[in-house]
């Protein structure tokens, strides 16, 4: 099984050095600077379709040009990718957390590491830990959506799903278009003649959802 991928946000070449030996031999740490844009930035952690995303909390300190911070920008992810496994490290914690939707996703950059009573320091092995719990725990709900979706449309065939069963779908649909980076929603979820067309989008979407996680476990 390969390694876990983590985008990793900072303006800082030393702190993506640093985050990079902290994450070895655990991680496969993919590097990105903050654009000027957040849009851009965002659309560049997409496209390296990682595992989690780990933001550093304030950018300008050293790229002048940038108006966004990390918790900006990982709520711009997460409108996109609802669920998915997120963290924002930053010396600045009381900020961090005041801005912050979640105030569990906010360490300091210094909990990456502890010290003993000699004074020797040593990874933060229980942080790694969560980290890769939680990617874990992500990928698990998706797999458990993708097997109700796929019970829930082969019930379809037999028989005339409730109301709640339909908004049950409709929910699951949901779910599996933000997994896979889409913002569009199927309207009016089967619902008189669409639902044989709108079945066979649900089925493209659990197929595109399985590939996509069967890659990740290669």
């Amino acid at each position: 099984m390969s390694k876990f991928k983590i985008a990793y946000i900072d303006e800082s070449d030393e702190e993506i050095g640093k985050f990079q030996r902290f994450c070895f031999p655990t991680f496969e740490v993919i590097p990105i600077t903050p654009k000027a844009s957040i849009e851009e930035t965002c659309l560049t952690i997409l496209e390296n379709h990682v595992d989690a995303v780990i933001s550093d909390f304030e950018f300008s300190e050293q790229v002048s040009d940038i108006k966004y911070d990390g918790t900006d920008l990982i709520n711009l992810f997460l409108s996109k990718r609802e669920g998915f496994p997120v963290f924002i490290f930053t010396s600045y914690e009381p900020e961090a957390i005041s801005k912050s939707d979640d105030v569990n996703i906010v360490y300091e950059k210094g909990e990456k590491y502890l010290a003993d009573g000699s004074g020797n320091i040593t990874k933060n092995q229980r942080l790694i830990e969560r980290i890769k719990l939680q990617i874990e725990k992500y990928k698990h709900k998706l797999e458990t959506d993708e097997k109700r979706l796929l019970e829930l449309i082969a019930e379809s065939k037999k028989r005339k799903l409730d109301a709640l069963e339909k908004e049950e779908l409709a929910e699951l649909d949901s779910k599996i278009e933000k997994a896979l980076d889409k913002e569009s929603r199927i309207s009016n979820l089967l619902r008189d003649d669409k639902e044989a067309s709108e079945l066979s989008q649900l089925l493209k979407k659990v197929d595109e959802l399985a590939k996509s996680l069967g890659k990740k476990d290669e």
